[in-house]
């Protein structure tokens, strides 16, 4: 494999997304779906991760926050928009070779704050400060 390709993080579609909701929420992905406030919404969020990589060199901590941020902002979900934003990002973390040392409470704060008019800038700040990279 070439390195520059090695390099590319793995992005999550909307029926990653969509898998993600269920286990949050308790649902088959089929279930979730029925969910789904706006499908265009949704792929917008997680289209986000992408273009702050390609137009902002944005590193993993900002993509993270972008996509957290997109969910909790955009509310492409009936309920369970913060929560299923958390999961999503931590998952985009964990399958991109890093994790994030926190506790669930400041976890919790920090998407609570995305609800409560914080930037994605301060949540990939905090990020950049927490993460874990896999050797």
């Amino acid at each position: 494999m070439d390195p520059a390709e090695a390099a590319q993080p793995v992005y999550l579609t909307v029926a990653d997304a969509l898998e993600i909701y269920a286990a949050v929420i308790g649902a088959t992905p089929a279930e979730a779906a029925g969910h789904l406030r706006s499908r265009q919404a949704l792929a917008g969020a997680l289209g986000r991760p992408t273009t702050y990589a390609h137009y902002e060199q944005a590193d993993l901590a900002q993509q993270a926050a972008v996509l957290a941020h997109g969910i909790a902002e955009t509310q492409p979900f009936i309920d369970g928009n913060k929560r299923a934003a958390l999961v999503a990002m931590l998952t985009f973390l964990e399958i991109n070779g890093s994790e994030v040392n926190a506790s669930d409470r400041e976890l919790a704060d920090w998407i609570i704050g995305l609800s409560g008019g914080s930037s994605a800038e301060t949540l990939a700040e905090v990020l950049r400060s927490r993460l874990i990279h896999a050797p």
